[in-house]
């Protein structure tokens, strides 16, 4: 945004101050004056040039700034008060007005001026809009310009011999719909909902973006009508962006302009043609406003507002600069109502900030915080966080962090079914950065596997990753997604030094599986593994599992890349294995960390037990059986061998375990450690119908 200081000085008094002031007082209140130029040849004009957050439509204009400029400087504000002598035929008689879809637009207004002479605008006028970077066009294109800089409301004028009829009409069009703009170029609009200014004919503009080419001002133009409006921001803001059309008007507009100066900005123009263009204004303004503004009322507390920023303002300079930015109440405690213009202010905490920037922010005292008298525990989302982080890279695995948006072919590149809810629960970006980034990661395995492509791209011998970030899935398109914490990892590569001791051998499925056992551990929600049918597509059915808990509770899955999957992601040839857990669950089910047990100073005590147990039956199942008596003192079980052969009978296999036995407070005897033995065989031949290998 440009600004003259000629132009800023009719609405308040710059007197006595030089232009350097003025552009720090402005920095100073949050408006960043990028460049400050002139004097320009042949006056002594200078220019600003501010950077306007989005926040403030409101400091797009003349008007605003100098609102701004004269709570800073605690001097009035020169309100304009447009005095419009009309002439003309009452302006029902020549056009209506209509507001189809009031929820995208708020107000419209208008007026006519009729016998306007199409010619060059005076010089000072040209040159204002030049010193603030418009070129001159035209006396009537002109006028609109300036007022949309003087007073911050974009206008649009009409030819109105060029208009099919008397009415005037916003309505929403459909994407698809064919328009030609003022620049000559026929558009096939793309938003979901384009606003259109329509004569009885059809669309004559788009709304708060650009005019239509059927209706612009030409030489010959008699009669102008004006049209002066407010739309609803977000409706301008994804129009411009899906039609790439960006304009001064849908600058102003995406931002949220003031209902309120509709009236007052045709009037203003409606003056200017009248006294530029040599016009007859039309009795009367048209003016539908169906949702009139009403302010809400904030709280606000002095006292609240000085604790908050550490500082000492005396309430009577809070009130004078909220008064000065057209902050009104109808008396001491009963709160202030924002302006129409300031759509930025709706919580007693934007107060405090207006009172911050207006005063002064070097006028807060630098002061410590005081931290609380004792340490709060860290919420158990974080501590979960931190300790799957130490594991995980003590384990050797280096953390990954990439975009939770994900290319939308994933679901074919890891073989979905149509019905799989990770593809039917997709949820696409309405305003994606890229082709590749186009939708919300429902699962993390893309993720990773796009990380493992770069790896082997630069010749990585060993890819050991894992990421812990969330996953979503939609609820539909009215409701808020499903978001969930999720822990992953993967191994690709191969493992070992690689020298004549240690010869390095592939990443194989008991790595993947040993690290989510050993991460359940550390968790404190131990896993437990099986085969199942319902594993996702993207695994190798020979080489992959399921985690459950040990009430059955689905934690994850884990197991090789399908070659179907790699080939897919362009990987490769060298297997990769990759784990996905959900982190929800184990906030939800795990108890919290383990309690220290400190260790038994008395030795252990090995038995080795061969069990002949059905071919089908899972090992873990055999182990986590011989944990169920928590009485026996039994600290660990190691399988050590597994053999099929003549030596045992068909459909049967032999497991071969060895027991360690160890008690906290004394030391046990052989008697007493065979006898533990006993039982844990009898214990398993009623269970499983377990016989001892001779």
């Amino acid at each position: 945004m440009k600004a003259s200081l000629e132009w800023l000085g009719e609405f308040v008094d710059l007197g006595g101050l030089a232009p350097q002031e003025i552009a720090h007082k402005l920095t100073l209140a949050g408006l960043e004056v990028e460049e400050l130029a002139g004097p320009l040849e042949g006056g002594g004009d200078w220019v600003l040039k501010i950077g306007v957050t989005p926040n403030r439509p409101d400091a797009l204009s003349m008007l605003g700034l100098a609102r701004e400029l004269a709570a800073l400087l605690d001097r009035p504000l020169k309100r304009p008060a447009p005095q419009v002598r009309e002439e003309g035929p009452d302006i029902r008689t020549l056009v209506q007005l209509a507001i189809d879809d009031p929820d995208h637009c708020f107000r419209i207004a208008a007026r006519v001026i009729q016998d306007v002479a199409i010619g060059p605008s005076p010089p000072w006028l040209a040159d204002r809009l030049a010193r603030v970077g418009l070129r001159s066009i035209n006396n009537i294109v002109d006028i609109t310009n300036y007022v949309m800089l003087e007073l911050g409301q974009p206008l649009h004028a009409y030819d109105l011999e060029e208009l099919a009829g008397p009415l005037l009409a916003v309505r929403a069009y459909p994407a698809g719909t064919v328009f030609t703009t003022l620049d000559g170029q026929e558009r096939r609009l793309a938003a979901e909902v384009n606003l259109m200014i329509c004569d009885g004919a059809g669309p004559v503009g788009l709304a708060g973006i650009m005019g239509g080419l059927n209706s612009e001002i030409k030489p010959h133009t008699r009669h102008i009508l004006l049209e002066s409006a407010a739309f609803n921001a977000v409706s301008i803001r994804r129009a411009s962006r899906a039609n790439g059309l960006s304009t001064d008007a849908s600058h102003r507009f995406e931002r949220g302009s003031d209902p309120e100066m509709c009236g007052q900005a045709a009037d203003r123009a409606a003056e200017l043609m009248r006294a530029l263009a040599g016009g007859r204004v039309a009795s009367g303004r048209l003016d539908l406003y169906p949702r009139p503004y009403v302010p809400p009322v904030i709280e606000f507390s002095p006292a609240r507002a000085n604790a908050y920023l550490g500082a000492a303002h005396a309430p009577e300079d809070m009130f004078r600069v909220f008064r000065a930015i057209g902050l009104e109440t109808a008396g001491p405690g009963d709160g202030f109502s924002p302006p129409s213009w300031r759509p930025d202010l709706s919580r007693e905490v934007d107060l405090w900030e207006e009172a911050a920037r207006l005063l002064g922010f070097d006028k807060i005292p630098a002061t410590l915080p005081q931290p609380p008298a004792r340490r709060l525990d860290p919420p158990p989302a974080w501590r979960l966080r931190a300790e799957a982080r130490d594991w995980l890279a003590a384990s050797g695995l280096a953390e990954s962090i990439t975009y939770s948006f994900i290319n939308p072919n994933f679901a074919d590149r890891l073989g979905l079914a149509e019905d799989s809810p990770w593809r039917r629960r997709t949820l696409p970006l309405l305003n994606p950065l890229s082709e590749e980034q186009g939708v919300l990661r429902p699962l993390m395995a893309p993720s990773l596997l796009q990380a493992l492509k770069v790896n082997q791209a630069h010749n990585r011998p060993l890819t050991a990753l894992y990421e812990l970030g969330r996953v979503f899935l939609s609820n539909g398109p009215d409701r808020q997604p499903e978001e969930r914490e999720t822990i992953a990892g993967l191994l690709s590569g191969s493992m070992g030094p690689g020298n004549w001791l240690e010869p390095s051998r592939p990443v194989d499925f008991w790595d993947i599986k040993g690290l989510v056992e050993g991460l359940s551990l550390a968790l404190n929600c131990p896993a437990e593994f099986q085969r199942t049918p319902d594993l996702p597509p993207w695994y190798d059915p020979a080489e992959a599992a399921a985690a459950s808990l040990a009430d059955g509770a689905r934690l994850g899955h884990l197991g090789r890349l399908d070659k179907r999957a790699a080939q897919a992601f362009g990987l490769k040839e060298a297997a990769a294995y990759l784990f996905e857990l959900d982190a929800e669950l184990i906030l939800e089910r795990a108890p919290g960390r383990r309690p220290f047990a400190g260790w038994s100073k008395f030795p252990p005590a090995d038995r080795d037990l061969a069990l002949v147990v059905d071919a089908d039956l899972p090992a873990a199942l055999v182990t986590a059986a011989m944990f169920q008596d928590k009485t026996l003192p039994l600290v660990d079980v190691l399988l050590f061998d597994l053999y099929q052969g003549s030596q045992v009978p068909a459909g049967k296999k032999s497991l071969a375990f060895r027991l360690t036995f160890q008690s906290p407070d004394k030391t046990l005897t052989d008697d007493e450690v065979n006898a533990f033995s006993a039982g844990l065989t009898d214990h398993l031949a009623r269970r499983f119908g377990a016989v001892l290998r001779s």
